[in-house]
């Protein structure tokens, strides 16, 4: 039973909560706390009592199989959509299972607890958790493993966050004894943290997992657990704790071959760098991931490279880099024959020429970007509202020029292969700034060249960019000179 509890337990995730901020109504609670035998007036499965006596074995019998019937009378009415008759008939099986003994009792909890909490009926939910709070005092001086382990399934079940947090920790010491069984026990108490965002407890269990898994020389148990902790930091929003571990899981994935999981990685510390500001290693890790994203034809993280290189200059008012990032985009989308991608990328380049004022080229970008709306049958009000104003503010004499000197789509791109080969076959580095820094000098107006990179068009239909020459040497390393 352990090992299957400790298996779901550590998948569960986090749930809607229901509402625990209303008060329970005392008579209610006492009614349902009290003894089954000794209330008045009894409840009418039970026989009456003449004289004070336990229930018969024959009388035992017929209330079980009356409680066997009310559950089936439940679930109908839930069935039914009649949920407040069904959880009537619910909870007063609860309480008549306690005659029964505990086992009994602990079974009927689980079971209409998860029911309860499924059906978000929060004072039903409150009602057991009072209970099984109640049990868990009385048991846990003295109670076995499988009977804490019992109570540990339920007590999740209810979400019981203190509860729960007190009953893995007894679970961890009485298993101290078997050390699988006690990590298992660990590796739930870190998801329970993670559940209820107590971060900073769950990065503490995960590096004593890790430090754990090291020493086991367990490859696939360190890995996940790095996973974890790296979870744990990304949520707390620690970025400079997050980045040591990153930078051990990514030496794990290399000493492993784990080439294809590099690139995400990578792109994670770029943006963790990014986060606390510093620009060089981000950029560093950017084309680290480019690269690596490149020889593996993986191209949907060369994508991701490349919006987020041109989001971070537009940020820092490097125009021109931002341009040229977008085009290369635009290319590396068309590569992953990604249509939706390329359609992003049109309307990036759009509102960034839009920034400063170059309406022409802007134009340009939501036309092309309009061609691949109406072919997806997407956003397509949204490229034509963009059109329509920036064409409104054209003479007639700009739009027959453009009639006469604009090449179609397919030519723009056939033409533009000519100059620039497709990524698999010429990637293009990304490198930082000559000092490894985005100073306040690349961010002057001085800096940015008046020549502004031109919108690179191409079409919505299947084009072959397989280069017919022998393929090329491999991309030049990071820093490498080309």
């Amino acid at each position: 039973m352990g090992q299957r509890l400790v298996g779901s337990l550590a998948v569960l995730t986090l749930m809607s909560l229901p509402a625990y901020g209303q008060r329970l109504d005392p008579v209610l609670l006492d009614a349902f706390l009290s003894d089954p035998l000794e209330e008045e007036p009894r409840d009418p499965l039970l026989p009456t009592a003449v004289v004070d006596r336990p229930l018969s074995p024959l009388e035992l019998y017929a209330l079980e199989l009356a409680l066997f019937q009310l559950d089936a009378e439940a679930r109908a009415l839930l069935l039914a959509e009649q949920p407040d008759e069904a959880f009537e008939l619910w909870m007063r099986e609860v309480q008549l299972r306690r005659v029964f003994g505990l086992e009994a009792e602990l079974e009927a909890l689980s079971r209409i607890g998860q029911q309860a909490w499924n059906s978000q009926r929060s004072q039903e939910v409150r009602l057991m958790s009072v209970r099984l709070e109640r049990i868990w005092e009385a048991e846990k001086e003295s109670a076995t493993l499988e009977r804490v382990e019992t109570i540990a399934t339920i007590a999740q079940t209810l979400r019981m966050r203190d509860t729960s947090t007190e009953i893995y920790q007894q679970l961890i010491d009485m298993t101290a004894a078997d050390t699988l069984t006690q990590q298992g026990w660990v590796v739930v108490l870190a998801a329970h943290y993670l559940q209820w965002f107590d971060f900073d407890n769950a990065a503490q269990l995960y590096t004593q997992l890790i430090d754990r898994a090291d020493i086991q020389g367990n490859t696939l148990e360190h890995t996940q657990y790095l996973k974890d902790l790296i979870y744990s930091y990304q949520q707390a929003k620690d970025y400079a704790q997050a980045l040591p571990v990153q930078t051990e899981l990514l030496r794990l994935y290399r000493t492993t071959a784990q080439n294809d999981r590099e690139p995400p990685l990578e792109i994670d510390m770029a943006r963790n760098f990014r986060a606390i500001g510093v620009y060089p290693q981000a950029l560093q890790y950017y084309n680290l991931a480019y690269v690596t994203a490149q020889s593996l034809q993986l191209y949907g993280h060369v994508s991701t490279v490349l919006k987020d290189l041109g989001d971070l200059y537009a940020e820092q008012g490097l125009t021109n880099e931002a341009l040229t990032m977008y085009n290369l985009l635009v290319r590396a989308e068309q590569q992953a024959y990604n249509q939706h991608g390329i359609l992003e990328a049109y309307d990036r380049l759009g509102q960034l020429y839009l920034s400063i004022d170059d309406r022409d080229n802007a134009l340009v970008a939501f036309r092309a970007g309009l061609a691949f709306s109406e072919s997806l049958q997407y956003r397509e009000a949204y490229f034509r509202g963009e059109v329509a104003k920036l064409s409104l503010d054209r003479t007639p004499e700009d739009t027959v020029e453009a009639e006469e000197t604009e090449p179609t789509l397919g030519d723009s791109l056939r033409e533009e292969l000519k100059d620039n080969p497709p990524f698999d076959v010429a990637p293009v580095e990304i490198e930082p700034p000559d000092d490894g820094e985005l100073s306040e000098e690349d961010l002057t107006e001085d800096a940015i060249p008046e020549e502004l990179p031109e919108v690179e068009v191409i079409t919505d239909e299947t084009i072959d960019v397989t280069p017919e020459e022998p393929t090329p040497e491999a991309p030049p390393a990071p820093g490498s000179d080309n």
